[in-house]
Formats: C-alpha cells, sequence, structure tokens
C-alpha cells in the first residue's frame, strides 16, 4: 500500500480553451512564510464573495469605470453615459454610452482640487463641491480631442495622449488650457501609441509594438517631456482595455509585431522599468483566441483578502483569469451561476474597503473578505487535479481519500475522472464538519483526475489531500 499526498495548489494546464484538465476556480491561493520554523504553508481558500453597496443608476446600466476620491471620501462611478458621486447624478451627459472612463486628480496643494474623467473624447471635470463640467474644443480650440486614455497628471501638468502618437500636456498648474505646439510626439520606433500610465516619476507610453519611457525635464517651452531612449521595451500593449496598476506596479496584455502575429501574454512594468512577463502557455492560448474582442476586455487591480491581485476578464472566452503577485499564481474566478466569467469589471478601494463595478446591473459592491456569497447567491469553487497515475502505468486500487482542510459548514462534494476529463463520478460529500474528512472504497484506475467543488455560504481553506492505494501488476 503507498500513500500519494496532493496539494490543493498548482497551475492550469488546459490543452485547448475549454474547462477541462486543471483548473483551481473561486479561489486564492494562501502562501504563509512561518520565518522561524523556516516553512511555508500553502493553503487555496474561498476567494470573498460580493456584497451589494449602492446602485446609482437606479437600474440595470453598463459600467464604465469607478474611483474612489479621497478629497470628498465619495465613491465616483459612470455608468451608460452618466457620472455618479455616490448615487447622486452629477448633471452631464457624456458624449458615449460605451467604452472605459478613466479618472486622475489633481494633487491636494492645489487650492483648487479636480477629479478629471476622460471618455476618449471630452474631459469632464468634477469639484470638491461635486459640480462637473464638460471641457472640450469649445473650451479650448487646442484641446487634444479623441484623447486614448488613461489621462495622467506629473508636476503640474496634465497629459493627453492621442493615436497619432503626440502626448499633449496643459499649461503648467492647469488642467484645461492647452497650447499648439506642447506636444511630445512618441515615435522613436515609428508605433502607434495606445495608452499613458504614470509610475514613479515617470510616464509610460504604450505602443502597440513598443513601450517608451519619459520624465520631466523642465523644457522652457512645447512639452516638458524627454524621453528615455534605453528604456525603451520591445513589447506593445494589445489594447488599453486590459491595463490596470496598483501601487508600484501595472500589468497588461502585451502584443508586439516581432514576436509574430497574434503572440500575446501578461506583462508587468514595476518600479522604473522593471519588466517581466507572468502568464504561461496556458493564459496565452487564450489571450491569442480572443483576436479583436481583446478590445472589449476588462481589467482591474486591488488588494483582495490582503492579497494584490490583476482581474482580467475575457469577453470571448467569456472567463476570468486572476494573478495573484504575492505567490506569482494564476486561478479562474466565476459568478454565482457558474461557467460565466466574473460579473466586476472595475474596482477601487477607500478607507480599507474595496468597490467593485458590474458589468451590467447598475450595481457597486464591496468585496469584504469575510462575506461568502456573491450578492446573496451562493457561488461555487472548483479545483479540479491533474491527471496523475501515481507514478506508474500499472492499475491502482484506491483504498481511501483523506481531506486536510479546516472544520466548516457543509459538504464538499468529491468526483473523479478515469477517461482523461471526460466523463466524471457522481459526486459523493465529505461533511466538513467532522474533525475526520474522508472517503472510502474508490474503485480502480490507471491514470485519475479529481474534482473538489463546495457551495456553501461559508469560509473554505483547504490544505491537502492524502490517497491511499495499492498497485496492481498489470
Amino acid at each position: 500500500m503507498s500513500d500519494k499526498t496532493h496539494y490543493f495548489t498548482g497551475t492550469p494546464t488546459q490543452r485547448g480553451t475549454g474547462t477541462g484538465d486543471e483548473r483551481y476556480v473561486n479561489v486564492l491561493i494562501e502562501t504563509v512564510v512561518d520565518t522561524l520554523n523556516k516553512q511555508v504553508h500553502v493553503n487555496t481558500v474561498k476567494r470573498p464573495g460580493l456584497a451589494n453597496s449602492t446602485q446609482p443608476s437606479g437600474g440595470a446600466a453598463t459600467g464604465r469605470g469607478i474611483y474612489a476620491w479621497g478629497a470628498t471620501s465619495a465613491i465616483y462611478s459612470c455608468f451608460n453615459n452618466k457620472l455618479y458621486s455616490g448615487t447622486t447624478d452629477l448633471g452631464v451627459t457624456l458624449a458615449a454610452s460605451t467604452g472605459r472612463v478613466w479618472f486622475v486628480e489633481t494633487p491636494e496643494t492645489d487650492t483648487a482640487r479636480l477629479l478629471i474623467v476622460s471618455d476618449g473624447t471630452d474631459n469632464y471635470n468634477i469639484t470638491t463641491g461635486d459640480v462637473a463640467t464638460q471641457i472640450d474644443e469649445a473650451d479650448d480650440a487646442q484641446y487634444p480631442q479623441a484623447n486614448l486614455g488613461p489621462i495622467v497628471y506629473l508636476d503640474g501638468f496634465l497629459f493627453q495622449g492621442q493615436s497619432d502618437g503626440q502626448i499633449w500636456n496643459t499649461d503648467a498648474n492647469s488642467a484645461t488650457s492647452w497650447v499648439a505646439t506642447a506636444f511630445e510626439s512618441a515615435d522613436e520606433h515609428g508605433d502607434a501609441l495606445e495608452a499613458l500610465h504614470i509610475q514613479k516619476d515617470q510616464i509610460i507610453a504604450f505602443g502597440r509594438a513598443t513601450t517608451a519611457f519619459y520624465f520631466n525635464n523642465g523644457n522652457p517651452t512645447g512639452s516638458p517631456l524627454l524621453g528615455i531612449s534605453q528604456n525603451t521595451l520591445d513589447i506593445g500593449l494589445a489594447h488599453r482595455a486590459s491595463l490596470a496598476w496598483g501601487g508600484n506596479v501595472c500589468a497588461f496584455v502585451a502584443e508586439s509585431a516581432s514576436w509574430g502575429d497574434g503572440a500575446r501574454a501578461v506583462w508587468t512594468i514595476s518600479g522604473l522599468g522593471n519588466a517581466k512577463e507572468i502568464s504561461n502557455q496556458v493564459i496565452n492560448r487564450f489571450l491569442a483566441a480572443e483576436g479583436t474582442t481583446i478590445s472589449t476586455c476588462t481589467a482591474w487591480m486591488e488588494r483582495v483578502a490582503g492579497q494584490l491581485v490583476y482581474v482580467l476578464n475575457l469577453d470571448s472566452a467569456e472567463r476570468t483569469f486572476v494573478y495573484n503577485f504575492e505567490n506569482e499564481t494564476w486561478t479562474e474566478w466565476e459568478i454565482a451561476a457558474g461557467s460565466a466569467k466574473f460579473n466586476g469589471i472595475a474596482a477601487t478601494s477607500l478607507n480599507g474597503t474595496v468597490y467593485v463595478q458590474d458589468a451590467t446591473n447598475g450595481r457597486i459592491y464591496t468585496f469584504p473578505p469575510t462575506t461568502y456569497q456573491d450578492s446573496g447567491t451562493n457561488f461555487t469553487v472548483t479545483v479540479q487535479t491533474e491527471n496523475d497515475d501515481r507514478g506508474s502505468p500499472l492499475r491502482k486500487f484506491e483504498n481511501r481519500l483523506d481531506i486536510n482542510a479546516d472544520n466548516t459548514t457543509g459538504n464538499l462534494a468529491v468526483s473523479y475522472a478515469d477517461d482523461d476529463y471526460t466523463t466524471f463520478s457522481t459526486a459523493r460529500n465529505i461533511d466538513l464538519t467532522q474533525n475526520r474528512k474522508y472517503l472510502t472504497r474508490l474503485g480502480s484506475f490507471y491514470r485519475r483526475a479529481y474534482r473538489y467543488t463546495y457551495t456553501a455560504n461559508a469560509a473554505l481553506r483547504l490544505k491537502k489531500a492524502v490517497h491511499n492505494f495499492t498497485q496492481g501488476t498489470s
């Protein structure tokens, strides 16, 4: 007789873009380092659930962006073509009712602080008194209309990019005054500009094939920016909709002609230009399959249940992939109904509370670490293991399966497939309220994959599974 220990962690290994093979759904992987005993404890925990907060639009509406502004301690959002402070309609109508909107705020030292919102065509300047004013070419003929977003603020200048590669800036200490010569051309490699981002004291200009960096050189006329040529990266941005950031790191779906047609991967840039790929072949396969639909993806980054995550929603695949920066793992999230991508498409945080915007129902949720339902509905945790032969091609007879997990409410449903994920057995339940959690008489197999599911409204922490089996001779 032999024992085989399996931890409820791993890397998604789908061969295509389906739901077979190894998967980890609606979970976070926790790695707790015990420096005293020089050990690392690895647990798989149920992700938090979404709790209803507000519905600014009063009904179903397309979510387009959300921002917590410390100047007013309010949550600002865009649904359809309207801007809201909390649940208050700010009284402006945006030019379009779809597509991401971008937020940036002027510093606290400004005498008249502003929250500036761009919808890709015009800007909307919001005062601390929640007065919103539309800014476009009617206000200044030099206004760079049809800007790309995001918009960024650096050293008293507001910067906006255009697809022709021009990075425009306002006059110093102004959010509305533009000059015809106040722009820098991000054309070192003849690349089309896709988005701007600010990190530390540098502006990152994402092109379709390259990424360039700029700093404030204090030029007396024109643009204050000067490029840092030696920092240019030979990776581009597949679409600005995939760009998200938190603290000192940004993440995005990269694409570059130098990789070959259709090549995509998730990259991060941390600090001042430290870039690396964080996705694997499986994630990259899904990204390539999106094709032009990558333009309708959504992405956000926040600290969820103590862990910084990048959440990427893919429309064509109808899947949500989540990267955990704490331990460099990928998992998936689904909505309560299952088999559909996560419905949170943008996020922000205020006073330690994470707020998540829904894609379609007009709601804003909180994401508390002790809530285990989505908007009052149970959702399913799924851990699907690799198809394992226990180190031998011979038949195995499984006598017993023991689960090391915390005592909690409900059952852990266990099923298995002995035919390469094609047919799973009828699920058998392990009562998680019991101190001893096990199943016996699990039949025979050559290779076997297990599926564990949990749907109760409670916390779940899985540590390891121990399989006891006898090996046959044929």
